[in-house]
C-alpha cells in the first residue's frame, strides 16, 4: 500500500484510524477544513491538506497523488436534536460530498476507494437471526438520508469506479454516545435513560477495529462489494450496560421514557433508529481474513471504560 487519502481523518473514526496509520507507518494525506487541525496532524508525522470537498483547492491534487481513498466525512449532527429539516439538510450535504469527491477521483490509477456509510441503510433486521450485506428492507433512522448516496455508487461502479462500501453497526469507544448514553451516568450515579417498551438487538463494533477494517478492505475488500462492519457478538443495550457496570463496579439505575418523549429531545430520526433491531454478522469480513483486536463486547468494553475512567483522573 503506497498511499490513503483520507476523508473525516479528525472525527470519531476517523481520528482512530489516523492512530493505526501512525502506528504500522503507513503514508497517509488527511483532508481537513481546519488549519490548526492540520498542524496537528503534521506534527505527528502525517500529511495534511487544508480544503472542503465542495470547493476547488489543494486537495484535489494530493487525491491525484493518491492510490487508496477512505471516504468518512460526513456533515457534522452529533449532538443535535435531528428534525427532518435537520436529517433533510444532512442528505443533501451527504448526496453533494460523495459526487465531489467521486468526480475528482481518476479511475485508471485508484486502485480502491472504501466508501463508509451505515447500517442504518439496512432498516430493522428483526430478532430472528443475524443479516448480512445483501439483506434489504426499509432504511430506518438515518437510512433515508445516506440511501442516495450508497445507491449512487453502483453508476460509479459501472463506470469502472473502484468502490468497496463498508457498513459499521454500532460503534463504541471513549469519546462517542457510549460515554454520554452509559459510562458517564453510571460513574455519577444518574439515571441511564432507555425507550420504554422497546430493547432492540443491536451489533456493536470497538472505534479501533472499525478503523483497522477501513484499512483493511483497501486491499483486500473486493471491488463493487458490501461488508458489514460489525463483532462477533450482537446484544441488546441491557447486556452492554451490565459490561459496563462490571468494569465500573457500579450498578446502574435505568429510567424509561415514552417514545413521544423521546421523538421531543432526540427527534423522530434517532427515536427511529433506537427502536430498531440492527442485528448482523461480520461473515463476509472475517471470510477475507479480517481478525479483531476486540472481538466481542466483552473484550472491548473493559478498555473503553478504563480509558475514559483514566481521562477522569
Amino acid at each position: 500500500m503506497t498511499k490513503i487519502f483520507i476523508t473525516g481523518g479528525t472525527g470519531y473514526v476517523g481520528s482512530a484510524l489516523v492512530q493505526e496509520i501512525i502506528d504500522t507507518e503507513l503514508q497517509a494525506v488527511v483532508l481537513t477544513r481546519s488549519s490548526q487541525k492540520a498542524d496537528a496532524l503534521r506534527a505527528r508525522g502525517l500529511e495534511a491538506v487544508v480544503g472542503d470537498l465542495m470547493e476547488d483547492g489543494p486537495w484535489q491534487q494530493k487525491l491525484a497523488e493518491c492510490e487508496y481513498v477512505i471516504h468518512l466525512a460526513s456533515p457534522p449532527t452529533w449532538g443535535k436534536k435531528v428534525t427532518a429539516k435537520i436529517a433533510e439538510q444532512f442528505a443533501k450535504g451527504h448526496y453533494d460530498m460523495t459526487l465531489r469527491l467521486l468526480d475528482h477521483i481518476d479511475v485508471h490509477t485508484i486502485k480502491n476507494i472504501v466508501y463508509i456509510a451505515g447500517t442504518s441503510y439496512y432498516g430493522d433486521t428483526g430478532a430472528e437471526r443475524p443479516r448480512d450485506a445483501d439483506f434489504t428492507s426499509e432504511p430506518k433512522g438515518w437510512g433515508p438520508y445516506i440511501a442516495n448516496s450508497v445507491n449512487v455508487l453502483d453508476r460509479y461502479i459501472q463506470k469502472g469506479m473502484p468502490i468497496t462500501t463498508a457498513f459499521p453497526a454500532q460503534i463504541y469507544g471513549p469519546d462517542s454516545w457510549m460515554p454520554q448514553l452509559f459510562i458517564e451516568p453510571i460513574y455519577n450515579k444518574k439515571p441511564v435513560y432507555s425507550l420504554k417498551g422497546y430493547e432492540p438487538y443491536f451489533s456493536p463494533i470497538h472505534v479501533e477495529d472499525t478503523a483497522r477494517a477501513c484499512l483493511f478492505l483497501c486491499e483486500n475488500g473486493k471491488i463493487g462489494d458490501r461488508y458489514i462492519l460489525c463483532d462477533n457478538e450482537p446484544m441488546t443495550s441491557n447486556a452492554f450496560m451490565k459490561l459496563i457496570e462490571k468494569e465500573l463496579q457500579l450498578s446502574g439505575k435505568v429510567r424509561s421514557i415514552p417514545r413521544w418523549l423521546c421523538k421531543l429531545i432526540l427527534g423522530p430520526v434517532l427515536t427511529e433508529y433506537a427502536t430498531a433491531h440492527t442485528y448482523f454478522t461480520n461473515r463476509k469480513l472475517k471470510e477475507l481474513g479480517f481478525t479483531y483486536r476486540y472481538p466481542t463486547a466483552l473484550d472491548g468494553v473493559p478498555n473503553v471504560v478504563q480509558s475514559w475512567v483514566s481521562k477522569q483522573a
